[in-house]
Parts: C-alpha cells; sequence; structure tokens
C-alpha cells in the first residue's frame, strides 16, 4: 500500500512535469522512471529507519482492524496482537501507558484472553506502579477468562486493587462475588453496597441494585 502511495504521486508529477515534452510512445519511459524513483525512495525510508516505522503502522491497523471486528483471517490477526503485545511489553524504554491502552482496548472489545495477557505483561513490568483501578481491571479480566472463577493470582491482584483503592467499585463487586462464592452471604451485601456508592451509571447501579435484592432474598431463604 506504501508502494502505490509513493508510485501515484511520482508518476503524476513527472507526467505533468514533462506533458508538454512527452510523445505517446515514450510513456512506458515515465512509468518505469516513476517506477525506479519509487524504488529508490523506498530503499532510503528503509535505511533511514521508515522500516520500523512502518511496522509501527502495521501494527497499529492489524490492532484496529482485530478490535473492530474486521479481520479477514482472524486467527492469524489474533497471533499478530499476541505478537504485538509481547514486543511492545520488551520494548526499551517503553511506558505503562502504552501497554495499558492495548490491554484497555482489548477489554472493550471482550478480547479477554488477549487483554489478560497484555495487562499481565503491564503488571510484570511495573508491579508497584499500577493504581488501584487498574489492578481491579486486571482481576476483573482474569476472571472472566477463566470461566468466571477464581484462582490464587486473581484473589491476589484483586487484594492488591482493594488495598490501593479500597472504594473501587469493580474490586468490590468481585470482591462480593468471591464472598458470595464461600456463602458470607452478609458480607457480600455490605461490599456491593458500598460498591453502590463509587459508581456513577445508572445501569451499573440499577443492576448492582437487583444483585443485592437477589441476594437478600437467598438469605432469607
Amino acid at each position: 500500500m506504501i508502494y502505490f502511495y509513493l508510485f501515484v504521486p511520482l508518476y503524476a508529477l513527472f507526467h505533468f512535469a514533462l506533458r508538454g515534452f512527452v510523445r505517446p510512445e515514450t510513456r512506458m519511459s515515465l512509468v518505469l522512471t516513476s517506477f525506479l524513483c519509487t524504488s529508490i525512495t523506498l530503499l532510503i525510508y528503509q535505511e533511514l529507519e521508515g522500516q520500523n516505522n512502518y511496522s509501527l503502522i502495521n501494527d497499529k491497523t492489524t490492532l484496529e482492524r482485530f478490535i473492530a471486528d474486521q479481520s479477514v483471517n482472524r486467527e492469524q490477526d489474533a497471533i499478530e496482537v499476541n505478537r504485538i503485545i509481547l514486543e511492545t511489553s520488551n520494548k526499551q524504554g517503553v511506558q505503562a501507558g502504552e501497554i495499558y491502552l492495548v490491554a484497555k482496548k482489548l477489554k472493550e472489545a471482550n478480547e479477554n484472553e488477549l487483554s489478560s495477557l497484555a495487562f499481565e505483561q503491564l503488571y510484570k513490568k511495573f508491579p508497584t506502579e499500577l493504581g488501584g483501578a487498574v489492578l481491579a481491571e486486571y482481576a476483573q479480566v482474569m476472571f472472566i477468562k477463566e470461566g468466571r472463577t477464581f484462582n490464587d493470582e486473581i484473589e491476589k491482584v484483586l487484594a492488591e486493587a482493594l488495598i490501593k483503592s479500597p472504594d473501587n467499585a469493580s474490586a468490590l463487586t468481585l470482591q462480593g462475588l468471591k464472598e458470595l462464592e464461600n456463602k458470607n452471604i452478609d458480607l457480600t451485601i455490605k461490599l456491593w453496597t458500598r460498591a453502590l456508592n463509587s459508581l456513577d451509571n445508572e445501569r451499573d447501579i440499577s443492576e448492582l441494585k437487583i444483585l443485592i435484592e437477589a441476594v437478600k432474598k437467598l438469605k432469607n431463604q
């Protein structure tokens, strides 16, 4: 595609600059000249680290296509996104926000397997720098990825999230589910009631209230 973008402007430039001097039989030479100039331009571009910039653009396009569910070959794009996550995480001088942005976009697209991988790399790279809200998102994605069951890693990250952000609604809701699994119904109600105070989305508030009432009924049975 980048070749096309370079070739057409060069051909047009040569054509309009020389149209008063170019005979119909020499137009093929004009095309070949444009082709040669395009090739030389690309070689220079690559020598000046253009290939690296091209790779970054290509990776961004692949990621956006995958998130938008516009992949022709989704399995292949998933493999590429996996590679992008690992390469971004291992890049020298990488910032936490770079990895988090990828993790967040994949989470919003319900790509929990890949989102969990991105959050995992973020957690490994910046173990003490992440805020409670980010840790809560990581725990939530892991929970969904694991088929809505808890494991030691989820509980560890969730505990850290609550230490850093004790009023985070996502962390409180997830902790409430854990307590419900352990049949600590009163504690579940208490945690979810606290979570209500941190929510501002009316739909989320309504759904959590319904869950609280359902648990209360369960308690009274």
